[in-house]
């Protein structure tokens, strides 16, 4: 019997046969994620290699790992950073099912679309679901260095998780919040001590790409007290609004309006005075 290869020649082919960034294995790509991937990530959408480094050898997952990561921030306009612990499987399949439950708000309007109408309604479109992944920090810290997006690089130190949503709804992040902390409290372990339980622990956030919260308060104060988007814009047309009422006032005022008001009730009161005048000489007179 030939002898059987050593470990290292082994270890040498199987680097090579993953070699190439340019194509993903699929039984590779789908088994090696440590995140909840949607299906509509495609082969396309992870055509994209790393950086080229003539000394390192990028295998299959961590190029599929850096495509759908650079998918994720690319398109989230909210991306908050967790530090996770303790947590199986089954934990998290709950916790992303009980973020999965929370009624979906609409969209904000954009005035630069065209309004679909619908029986002479517009069309009410639903923001798209947010996403809970466990991500590699080591990954994801060389793709936001290497990206304008660096503002959450020194939040990737230990095990953390990014939940990412396409839109950023301050009521549906509050709501996302609050059912997060109810599913952590329901995996509480008896007779485990407090270091060995399930821990989910919001450190950051960044909102469209350009404000960063640094703590929980900040971005619980947030959640709570921020409007909606189109809130915010029917205050906004109120106020331009009321300016433009006063404004119209004074302009009627200036035009003359209330001074020819003035002037007639002026005239009436010196017409009754001179008729009393009048009626006073006559009786004198008489």
């Amino acid at each position: 019997m030939p002898p059987r290869p050593s470990t290292s020649i082994r270890a040498l082919v199987s680097s090579s046969r993953f070699a190439s960034t340019s194509a993903i294995p699929a039984a590779a790509s789908s088994s090696s994620s440590t995140s909840s991937i949607p299906p509509h990530i495609t082969t396309k959408s992870s055509s994209t290699p790393p950086p080229k480094d003539p000394n390192r050898i990028y295998t299959a997952r961590k190029t599929f790992l850096w495509n759908y990561y650079t998918h994720l921030i690319s398109k989230s306009d909210l991306i908050l950073v967790f530090d996770h612990s303790n947590l199986t499987s089954s934990e998290w399949s709950k916790i992303r099912r009980s973020i999965s439950s929370i009624p979906l708000p609409s969209k904000s309007f954009d005035p630069n679309s065209v309004l679909e109408e619908e029986e002479g309604k517009p069309k009410i479109e639903l923001i798209e679901p947010a996403s809970l992944n466990v991500v590699r920090t080591g990954v994801l810290s060389s793709l936001l260095s290497s990206s304008k997006n660096n503002l959450l690089v020194e939040s990737l130190n230990g095990q953390r998780a990014l939940l990412t949503c396409s839109n950023l709804s301050p009521t549906y992040l509050n709501k996302i919040l609050n059912s997060i902390n109810k599913s952590i409290k329901s995996l509480k372990r008896e007779n485990t001590k407090d270091e060995k339980q399930p821990s989910l622990k919001l450190i950051s956030a960044l909102l469209e790409g350009k404000k960063l919260l640094n703590n929980e308060k900040d971005i619980l104060e947030f959640s709570k007290k921020t409007p909606e988007l189109d809130v915010l814009r029917s205050q906004l047309i109120g106020l331009l609004e009321s300016s433009s009422r006063q404004t119209i006032g004074i302009l009627s005022q200036a035009a003359g309006g209330q001074l020819v008001r003035t002037l007639q009730g002026l005239e009436q009161n010196l017409k009754g005075d001179s008729v009393e005048v009048a009626a006073e000489g006559e009786a004198k007179s008489a």
